[in-house]
């Protein structure tokens, strides 16, 4: 019995591990995945929060690495991580994402020799003065596989001077959740429980350091969902670090009552928040993608993307810091004037099983016929 260990550091990364761990099912007589998630909370649940409503995996272990500086962080990742290497001695790790906890896994395997993998690899927003774009350099640097969501992500990785046989086009695994719960999404009430209509408002959900830490960004923000708030209704559900912002620069009494200010909801209720709106505004990756698969209009307030894919195929508008070009779009927007979008290549459902099967028929060198019998 060979051993896989997965590890997550967000929930979404998380999120993108289930459909894989599911895949592996059909693997269990040689292959066992261990999964191993990684948060600031001493609780996991409180790390998990608003996904409670998902089939996901059971952690077989959580480290929790505090709130310390990313050093200090980081530090306690590696050490924990060690540790949980020793009593599994896998074969094979995963790493989803680009995170602090995610690079210090990363580089506690590479020094004890065991093959890596990156999920999204290859995603690449070119801002070196970035340190998760650091993180996904340098994840990538310690990888010995690649899956790939993006085709982007194809020619950085061998622009960079990976193998073409160790990079492998497997699509987003994210979107494999979107297919799964997708009569879920459509029957949920959430829309109702807030007591407004479909295509009736805009999203806007933030929660990017760049934006929640910066006191000038926070004031145009606020001052630009006022403006929109006039026009049509916005909805903006805060997660612990946007209420953190927003009540520690004093910026709560700011917002126009025409705001439907609200707390984070679970998961599959979020998705259908975000597909019946008219458009969502944020500065998360993830959201981009959701977006772009459930064909939604999406303002991105950010400076960089690493998800190119969705702004060549998809449906983001990727607008910096700019205030005026945001409010512009989502005035566009609301008269009919929308992105045509479509879902990219290989974001089908399937990411899952491809990159199951890469990794044990072709990584761990287990036949089709040996899990058959």
């Amino acid at each position: 019995m060979q051993k896989i260990v997965s590890i997550a550091s967000t929930p979404q990364n998380l999120v993108k591990l289930a459909t894989i761990d599911k895949a592996l099912k059909k693997y269990r007589k040689d292959v066992k995945n261990i999964i191993c998630f990684l948060g600031p909370e001493k609780d996991e649940r409180n790390s998990l929060g608003n996904f409670v409503d998902l089939d996901l995996p059971r952690t077989h272990w959580y480290v929790s690495y505090g709130e310390g500086s990313d050093v200090e962080q980081a530090a306690t990742s590696m050490l924990e991580f060690e540790k949980i290497l020793k009593v599994e001695n896998p074969s094979l790790v995963f790493l989803s994402g680009h995170e602090n906890a995610t690079l210090a896994c990363g580089i506690a395997a590479s020094k004890m020799n065991i093959t890596l993998a990156h999920i999204d690899a290859g995603l690449r927003n070119f801002d070196r003065g970035s340190h998760e774009e650091m993180n996904r350099v340098l994840i990538d640097t310690l990888c010995d596989y690649h899956f790939v969501s993006e085709h982007s992500g194809m020619k950085n990785l061998r622009d960079e001077g990976e193998e073409n046989n160790n990079i492998f086009f497997t699509g987003n695994p994210l979107v494999d959740n979107l297919e799964i719960y997708w009569d879920e999404i459509q029957e949920t009430k959430a829309v109702e429980k807030l007591k407004i209509k479909d295509k009736d408002y805009i999203v806007v959900f933030f929660e990017h350091p760049d934006n929640l830490n910066n006191l000038q960004r926070m004031r145009e923000i606020v001052d630009k969902l006022n403006r929109i708030a006039k026009k049509c209704l916005v909805v903006w559900p805060l997660s612990q670090k946007g209420k953190n912002s927003l009540y520690g620069f004093m910026l709560d009494k700011k917002i126009s009552k025409d705001i439907l200010v609200m707390d984070t909801i679970p998961y599959i209720e979020f998705l259908s928040l975000l597909h019946k709106s008219k458009a969502v505004m944020t500065d998360t990756s993830e959201i981009q993608e959701e977006t772009t698969y459930l064909g939604v209009q999406c303002i991105t307030i950010r400076k960089f993307t690493e998800r190119i894919v969705t702004l060549d195929v998809g449906t983001n508008h990727l607008v910096g810091f700019d205030a005026e070009k945001a409010e512009k779009i989502t005035e566009d927007i609301l008269e009919g004037t929308a992105k045509p979008g479509r879902v990219p290549e290989m974001w089908d459902g399937k990411a899952g099983k491809r990159i199951a099967e890469i990794a044990v028929e072709e990584i761990l060198g287990i036949s089709n016929e040996s899990t058959e019998q």
